[in-house]
């Protein structure tokens, strides 16, 4: 089967797979009921993630002996995802769900030998060797943006679309290098993404099938986007400076330090939860979920695109780390106090934006 063919059989299974697991769901308590700090009006089912696993898992068989190679990727996955559903269901704690994303990440390194060994020329005097923090940083940073991924699941469609979106530069990157087994994977896992995304995007035929991605979706997703930007950037000559990948996963990253160093300088659990992200911010400010959504992956995919095309027209890696980092800051510097910002936004005279 061709790879486009794949990545659509992977999209039906996938749909398949949500609509079957609708009463199972709603009969074993695996649904998000709303209260607290979820305003969805519904208990939903919390299957997405479960069928994108089982949907590209299941389109990938036919490929066995090309995916061999990923043996590794695939135990961790199905550990993530095992983990995500206990979570969904609540019989796991915080801790537990920590320290398996660990476990995951510890497996990359150890059992599959991939994890960062250097950061590129991001300081124009040569590549930086990672030497003995390749493990520790390759540890850290796979955590964070598992994290990353699970904290922009707060509204209908935007966690799934900024995977998406990182799954097809990752792709285009495959393509390439070339590299035809990641070029498939990514090609079938965006696919089954994509039959998710039919029922988690806010859309008038979406019905009564709304359905969310839960913890097992942002996990193995998450940890997906983190194996790859190590396996398309740390391999021989010709591949991706490591540099790029930061701007494919950039809001994801900007969010994430922001929020652990709010929390830290208010002396909370960088682990707890709040309404403080990027979403809700927008929200707050009278953005409607669909304009939101499409502000933040719009914002991911022109930061995916400007970092490509810099490397593409022989930008030095140097000037790339230093204008990732200037934006960076500048998002720091906007939205580590929300509550300045709302009232800046206020004193401007900003009202509603729905649409």
């Amino acid at each position: 089967m061709t790879f486009i063919a794949q990545a659509l059989l992977a999209c039906l299974l996938t749909a398949l797979l949500i609509v079957w697991l609708r009463r199972p769901a709603l009969r074993f308590g695996l649904v998000d009921h709303p209260g607290g700090r979820k305003r969805h009006g519904d208990s939903v089912p919390l299957t997405g993630g479960l069928a994108i696993a089982v949907g590209a898992g299941a389109t990938l068989l036919l490929s066995a002996d090309a995916m061999a190679v990923y043996r590794v990727l695939f135990v961790a996955v199905l550990l993530l995802a095992v983990i995500g559903v206990l979570d969904d269901l609540g019989e796991v704690s915080p801790r537990t769900k920590l320290g398996v994303q660990v476990l995951a990440a510890v497996l990359m390194c150890s059992w599959g030998n991939h994890f960062l060994t250097a950061l590129g020329d991001i300081v124009g005097r040569g590549p930086i060797e990672l030497a003995n923090w390749a493990i520790p940083l390759t540890i850290f940073a796979t955590v964070a943006v598992i994290n990353g991924i699970n904290m922009f699941d707060g509204i209908d469609g935007l966690a799934g679309s900024l995977a998406w979106v990182m799954l097809a530069f990752f792709a285009y990157f495959a393509w390439l290098t070339p590299d035809p087994s990641a070029l498939k994977l990514l090609l079938v896992l965006a696919g089954s993404v994509t039959g998710f995304l039919l029922f988690n995007l806010p859309h008038r035929w979406r019905g009564r099938q709304r359905v969310f991605m839960g913890d097992t979706g942002a996990l193995v997703l998450g940890f997906v986007i983190a194996w790859f930007s190590i396996a398309l950037s740390q391999a021989p000559e010709g591949r991706v400076p490591p540099v790029v990948m930061l701007w494919v996963v950039g809001v994801v990253l900007f969010d994430v330090f922001t929020v652990t160093v709010r929390r830290v300088l208010r002396r909370r659990d960088p682990a707890s939860p709040d309404r403080a992200h990027l979403h809700h911010l927008l929200l707050r400010r009278g953005h409607s979920p669909r304009r939101a959504l499409a502000l933040i992956v719009g914002a991911n995919a022109v930061l995916g695109l400007a970092g490509t095309i810099l490397w593409r027209a022989g930008a030095s890696e140097s000037l790339m780390f230093v204008l990732f980092m200037l934006l960076g800051i500048a998002y720091v510097a906007l939205f580590l106090y929300p509550a300045r910002v709302l009232r800046m936004a206020r004193r401007g005279g900003g009202g509603s934006h729905n649409s």
